[in-house]
């Protein structure tokens, strides 16, 4: 299955399944997606300093990026497991720019 690397609206990048005409992001940004759905409506309503997540479609491993770096900054012990049927390549991840947000 072909997958493009795209630019959303908040600069940061997402893949685009052309064949599907489907998103792994909101087209309106997709490191604005996942601190909103997934840290702030999600990680931030834990208080445990120790917290298991396992992500089913584990996409471009943007969420688990953003609890590592929400983890840092609260001092919280994260057991992450994504799966993910079709994991991006190499190339594609050297190509989306979530290291420069």
């Amino acid at each position: 299955m072909k997958r493009e690397i795209i630019q959303t609206s908040d600069g940061s990048t997402t893949i685009h399944l052309p064949e599907w005409n489907e998103n792994y992001h909101s087209k309106h940004g997709a490191i604005q997606e996942a601190k909103h759905v997934f840290i702030k409506n999600g990680f931030e309503q834990f208080n445990q300093t120790e917290i298991a997540i396992l992500e089913i479609g584990f996409g471009t491993g943007l969420n688990a990026f953003i609890t590592y770096l929400e983890s840092t900054v609260l001092g919280q012990q994260i057991n992450y497991v994504g799966v993910e049927g079709y994991p991006i390549s190499a190339d594609e991840l050297k190509g989306m720019n979530y290291v420069d947000e």
